[in-house]
């Protein structure tokens, strides 16, 4: 993994010097330049299974910086490019990635073309994921939008197509479909559940220890839509996502390939805006293909789903509560097949009931506090608690503070 030549204390310097007192051209040099972005620093702390990290003791781990840089040289295109550093735990230490970075030309309502790392459509809010302040809670629900495939979902590559076609009296219709190839970080969720996979099938195969691993994505591709209905606030929306990826592995004298594909990942989303409140709700379901040199391994058909309720109390203070659940089976929600071959029944489902509350003390400043408790060890818990067993029942809370500029 290549690192950056730059680090979060010499972004942090820079930014420190924006927010000094300047002419407003500093920051908005009108279509020619915009430059924004955005701040976020975290506590978490769980009780009995590690989330993220070393979260048991408490973590200050967790954090996102993005610079964002905005450009229209013509009327119909617009020029684009998100900096991120961010640390969750094992993942990101802080090293300054392309978020995303797009010529967007957009020819009509009804038709555009995005080049670049382009944003991908998963669900209704993965395009926002990055942005503290358009999330509800610090994490947006993990049955649909997992922070381990995060890396897979957030952004690839690659070209997309987008418009908006008007239904007159019924509405409207927003639709995009993509096509890319997304950069493997070695410590995403995806590669070191690749990897701890391997590990495992290596050691019952007698091949020996894993003495070298090598990740990459081959492609990516689906699309969304949104049919935004006419009553004022409510959407409902459609998202298909699908790709395959490729792991070199040496084991022993052993050299093999491994292969990790995403069948057919789809989100069925409602939302529902009202004066003061937010109701949303998404379902999903989700097909794996992994193999390890020419094992197969069982991937039954995940499922998923969460309502998520947003009540804004105040202008300046709201309060969420959320109930998300996923099944690593479908067709095995009890765990029976995972306790037939000697794992708990609970690493097939998580249950989680969740509630926040948001102050945003100025327009550009932001605190949250949360509370999770949890059912289960699904969604690859056993990743950050290695080589302990994760508890069934188990709970986490998380502080944190965001500014905006």
């Amino acid at each position: 993994m290549r690192k950056s030549i730059f680090n979060v204390t010499e972004i942090f310097f820079c930014l420190c010097l924006l927010l000094v007192p300047l002419p407003s051209f500093a920051y908005d040099l009108g279509d020619y330049l915009s430059i924004n972005g955005f701040l976020s620093q975290g506590y978490i702390h769980s009780s009995d299974n590690n989330i993220f990290g070393e979260s048991k003791d408490g973590s200050f781990q967790l954090n996102e910086f993005a610079l964002t840089l905005n450009s229209t040289p013509m009327e119909k295109l617009r020029l684009s490019l998100q900096l991120l550093s961010r640390d969750l735990g094992k993942e990101g230490d802080n090293d300054i990635l392309i978020d995303w970075a797009m010529a967007d030309y957009r020819l009509t309502d009804s038709f555009g073309v995005r080049l670049g790392k382009v944003k991908l459509p998963v669900g209704l809010y993965n395009q926002h994921r990055d942005s503290d302040f358009l999330r509800p809670m610090a994490f947006l629900p993990q049955s649909v939008y997992t922070e381990n495939k995060r890396t897979m979902h957030v952004g690839a590559w690659g070209g997309s197509i987008y418009g908006n076609i008007s239904l007159g009296h019924a509405g409207d219709l927003d639709y995009q479909a993509y096509y890319g190839k997304v950069d493997f970080r070695d410590d995403s969720g995806q590669a070191v559940g690749m990897e701890s996979l391997i590990k495992k099938t290596s050691m019952q195969q007698g091949w020996g220890p894993v003495t070298s691993f090598d990740s990459e994505n081959e492609y990516v591709t689906g699309g969304s839509l949104i049919y935004n209905l006419p009553v004022d606030g409510l959407r409902l929306g459609f998202s298909y996502f699908t790709g395959k990826s490729e792991f070199d592995f040496t084991a022993g004298g052993f050299d093999g390939k491994a292969s990790g594909n995403s069948k057919d990942f789809v989100v069925f989303s409602l939302e529902y805006t009202g004066p003061n409140w937010t109701f949303a709700s998404e379902y999903t379901e989700f097909t794996g293909d992994r193999k390890v040199a020419s094992i197969d391994v069982y991937d039954g058909r995940s499922q998923g789903g969460y309502v998520q309720l947003c009540y804004h109390l105040h202008e300046s203070v709201a309060v969420s509560v959320l109930y998300d659940v996923v099944y690593a089976d479908k067709d095995d929600r009890d765990g029976d097949r995972l306790e037939a071959s000697g794992l708990p029944d609970y690493f097939g489902w998580r249950k989680d009931f969740g509630t926040a509350i948001r102050w945003d003390i100025t327009d550009r400043w932001m605190v949250r506090a949360e509370y999770h408790n949890i059912d289960g060890a699904g969604l690859g818990l056993s990743i950050y608690n290695s080589p302990s067993v994760p508890d069934r029942y188990w709970d986490y809370y998380v502080l944190k503070t965001s500014y905006n500029f």
